[in-house]
């Protein structure tokens, strides 16, 4: 980090090392403090950098680089001093040996002191980079968690060529372990904030399920009333009915299960079962299937079920199966580009956009995103048209 060589006049006594890490500590101290009271990211990592900045008084600028969530990457946590242009330019870099000294040190877990970036080669491509902003020499640091993996980097930059010395090396460590500490608890943070998120995104899907369910429910009472027997007939219908409601909510909450990965379902099978309760079974004519024998893997089944299963209940409530006039096609085609299914309703009341996304879409629309999928609505006076199309890779 520095030298440590003192400014001071020759006739004063110089700093002992002792007090260079008593207060860089009782900075540190400071600044655990704002992470367990939950501080703002940014901010907190920035002060890390001006600490060990303004400790030095040599010039130093210092660096915090993040890893990314997909392990391949290093983001900006926090360098303030150092030139727009160049965080800039380093944000989202590669790790790997030869990644300059914070790829490398991110990927091999070792500290990676560069004296002269003009002639290293860790720094052939980022060379002209940092030289043309001045930067002459990079020392980095990896920042671990508790179990020994890479969050990050602490890295100093200097703007002239220069070895660390013994003193420079434990003080790097010393910043670089409190900012491990910092990161860690920030990473965990962020982990029970994602988790309280998903928890509260279940929880609402499941009152969406069960009002559809009630809906549905509904909607094949009034549909079967006109041509039921007698009461015996109609809780016969309607009760069958219901299982097949079941069946179908059993394909939504399917999960991809040790030695599941590689089953295939049809798509028949899939939107028989979806559909099956609201008619299909019973009056083909009024749900046709026309399509090959096309089936989808395990990981896109639970996605497509819920898709299908959104778009049958919104059929039964408002659009094309809301009257016994109603109809539904469904029709699928493979090309190069994947697997293409088209829902078309028809018979029903005029469909329009609705002007607020309802949670049913706002779910649907996440589904067919996480499948790597494209849907187009199209709202016609008629009914509705809507076309799914499903990369090749989901489709067998």
């Amino acid at each position: 980090m520095t030298s440590l060589q003192s400014d001071q006049p020759a006739d004063e006594p110089s700093k002992h090392p002792g007090d260079y890490f008593a207060e860089v500590w009782r900075r540190q101290q400071q600044i655990l403090g704002r992470v367990a009271l939950g501080g703002d990211r940014e901010a907190i990592l920035a002060d890390i950098v001006r600490i060990a900045e303004e400790q030095t008084g040599d010039g130093m600028l210092a660096s915090i680089l993040l890893l990314s969530e997909d392990g391949e990457h290093l983001v900006m946590g926090g360098a303030p001093s150092l030139p727009d242009d160049y965080n800039a330019a380093i944000e989202g870099m590669r790790i790997g040996q030869g990644e300059g000294s914070c790829g490398t040190a991110a990927a091999t877990g070792d500290a990676v002191f560069v004296a002269d970036i003009a002639t290293d080669p860790l720094w052939a491509d980022f060379r002209e980079l940092a030289l043309s902003h001045g930067l002459y020499a990079c020392w980095s640091v990896p920042i671990k968690a508790g179990d020994g993996s890479v969050l990050g980097t602490f890295a100093n930059y200097y703007r002239e060529s220069r070895e660390p010395s013994e003193l420079d090396r434990e003080i790097i460590e010393a910043i670089a372990l409190t900012t491990s500490i910092a990161v860690e608890r920030m990473r965990l943070e962020r982990m029970r904030n994602r988790a309280e998120e998903a928890k509260a995104l279940v929880l609402e899907e499941l009152q969406h399920r069960v009002k559809n369910a009630f809906s549905l429910a509904q909607s094949l009472i009034n549909l079967n009333v006109p041509a039921a027997l007698s009461a015996r007939d109609l809780a016969d219908k309607v009760n069958g009915k219901l299982r097949a409601i079941a069946s179908a909510q059993d394909l939504i909450i399917v999960r991809n299960a040790a030695g599941r990965s590689d089953e295939m379902t049809s798509i028949r099978t899939l939107l028989a079962t979806i559909l099956g309760p609201l008619g299909y079974a019973d009056v083909e004519d009024r749900i046709s299937l026309d399509g090959e024998d096309q089936t989808v893997d395990a990981q896109s089944l639970s996605g497509l079920a819920m898709i299908f299963h959104e778009l049958a209940t919104n059929a039964t409530k408002y659009g094309g199966l809301k009257d016994a006039e109603g109809r539904v096609a469904i029709t699928w085609t493979t090309s190069s580009d994947g697997l293409k299914i088209n829902w078309t309703e028809s018979g029903g009341p005029a469909t329009t956009k609705p002007e607020n996304q309802s949670f049913g879409t706002r779910l649907v629309t996440s589904t067919i995103r996480q499948l790597g999928a494209s849907m187009e609505y199209d709202w016609l006076a008629e009914g509705l048209a809507v076309t799914i199309t499903l990369p090749r890779v989901s489709a067998a």
